[in-house]
């Protein structure tokens, strides 16, 4: 009798507890698919159920309502997309890298200070070197700009007047498919997100809301993450990156398009004669400047050589003196033997 008993208790657990997974599950079903219904088998337990013809219409549903298309079809649009893009406006991340030249660093560095704050940009990054005997007094900056899109256009024009461009490099990207797949996306789990706090609200098991909890997590990390993109996205696209490399010269480089053979070849004579006199001064310049450290090493170079040269010479003395005292006793040799011959 016992044995029955606990045989029924245990079968009833075994019911209670495959219902309250069977319902957590069913519950997450339908905040995915926001529609259905629940049938029961032979056997008469409940589950939740749709035809494919309603999911497919639910899922076209939400993405419609996710990218703002009202009454498009995916299937009739190929995917649904011109007429967000449209809307939207092409997404765009426009990049300029300039190489310039200048005779007026500091009046150059002032202009774009002020042409930034104007325009409503802001400086990323500034690097400046130079003026050090090293360099000949020249400086260099790099500079990395962020400029209103809208005025992009604008900044670069005013810097191809207030300075010599040696060269100039422009990119657009176009990350209007991204950006629309990213927002749908973002849309779309937002709404499943909506749908899963609901049934948070109504869930009345602990296993039910567990799992709806774990869900929601997951579902906030990626909307986190999707969200961040757009940012990343909108702040590259508001804001063009400038990215400009400033040398300090004394004579610009003419740019000339198509010269001809008589004004290459005066230009060349000109620059090696403004090289050749560079080059001079500048030797000049280093000769002054390194004209205690010349000193002192041709001071060192002359002690080394006299002191060589001293060696040089008692080594010298020293081999003629071997020699001699060498020679003296050969002849104080052959003299004995001769006048022990006699």
């Amino acid at each position: 009798m016992k044995k029955k008993i606990w045989l029924v208790m245990g079968t009833i657990g075994v019911l209670l507890f495959g219902g309250c997974g069977g319902k957590a599950s069913d519950m997450m079903m339908e905040a995915v698919d926001g529609r259905g219904e629940y049938v029961t088998n032979s056997v008469g337990d409940m589950y939740y159920s749709k035809s494919e013809s309603m999911a497919d219409m639910e899922f076209e549903s939400t993405m419609d309502s996710a990218t703002g298309n009202s009454g498009i079809g995916f299937g009739e649009q190929g995917y649904a997309e011109t007429e967000l893009y449209n809307t939207q406006g092409e997404k765009l991340i426009r990049t300029v890298t300039m190489s310039l030249q200048t005779k007026e660093f500091e009046t150059l560095l002032s202009y774009l200070d002020g042409k930034v704050a104007e325009l409503g940009g802001y400086i990323q990054n500034s690097q400046i070197s130079g003026n050090s005997m090293d360099s000949y007094g020249y400086r260099y900056a790099t500079l990395t700009l962020r400029i209103p899109q809208s005025k992009l256009d604008l900044f670069v024009s005013g810097v191809s007047e207030n300075a010599n461009v040696v060269r100039k490099s422009e990119n657009a990207e176009n990350v209007t498919l991204q950006y629309a797949d990213t927002e749908a996306r973002l849309k779309s789990l937002q709404i499943e997100q909506e749908r899963f706090l609901a049934l948070l609200e109504k869930a009345d098991t602990v296993d039910s809301i567990i799992v709806l909890e774990e869900h929601l997590t997951q579902l906030r990390y990626e909307i986190e993450s999707h969200a961040s993109m757009l940012k990343i996205y909108d702040n590259k696209v508001d804001y063009s990156t400038v990215t400009l490399d400033i040398s300090e010269v004394k004579r610009t480089t003419p740019v000339e398009q198509n010269p001809t053979l008589l004004t290459r070849m005066k230009d060349g004579f000109s620059n090696t004669w403004y090289q050749m006199k560079e080059g001079g001064a500048n030797f000049l310049v280093w000769l002054v400047s390194n004209f205690l450290y010349l000193v002192i090493w041709v001071a060192i170079f002359v002690v080394v050589i006299l002191f060589v040269r001293k060696k040089l010479k008692l080594k010298k003395r020293n081999h003629i003196a071997t020699k001699t005292a060498e020679l003296m006793q050969t002849d104080e040799e052959e003299n004995d033997r001769m006048d022990i011959e006699k």
